[in-house]
């Protein structure tokens, strides 16, 4: 479970990721925020670790029947965006499956609950290229990742204790 000041900081990092995949089109950081919010929302509803408001859940509603699906850049590249969606989903719900599973199982857990992050980088792609979707995925890993979570917020890493060892 998160705390108030983790998802705060969190949420700091955030701002400039999205800023840096979707450089210019500010319909693509639109996209990137309302999606964020739906996914953290979704996660914690899922986990049942920290309270939703009244407010958090009728946004991120409002985000999938009307804001995602009427966003200029989401209908551009629908195709592609839901695609990732679908994907996201799938990884996600084998990491929720797989989190109290043996060793092997827990590994994988931690390496799928983060594909969901995945859509940024397919953002950089779209709005400025190759070069800086590469760039992007790998802050994005570096910043939100197991270890780059944990050094982002002053602990050290320690394997054992992600996977419950």
């Amino acid at each position: 479970m998160s705390t108030q000041e983790d998802r705060e900081k969190v949420a700091e990092l955030s701002i400039e990721i999205i800023k840096l995949a979707s450089g210019k089109n500010k319909e693509a950081a639109k996209y990137l925020r309302m999606i964020g919010h739906v996914y953290r929302v979704l996660d914690d509803v899922y986990d049942g670790d920290h309270p939703i408001t009244r407010g958090e859940l009728l946004s991120s509603i409002e985000y999938l029947l009307i804001g995602i699906p009427s966003n200029r850049f989401f209908i551009q590249h629908q195709d592609k965006l839901t695609s990732q969606h679908i994907t996201a989903y799938n990884a996600w719900m084998a990491s929720n499956r797989w989190a109290n599973g043996d060793l092997e199982q827990r590994v994988f857990s931690h390496v799928w609950r983060g594909d969901y992050q995945a859509v940024v980088g397919l953002v950089a792609l779209l709005t400025q290229g190759v070069d800086q979707m590469k760039l992007i995925d790998q802050k994005v890993k570096e910043t939100f990742g197991i270890v780059g979570k944990s050094y982002a917020f002053g602990e050290k890493f320690n394997i054992n204790k992600h996977l419950g060892v």
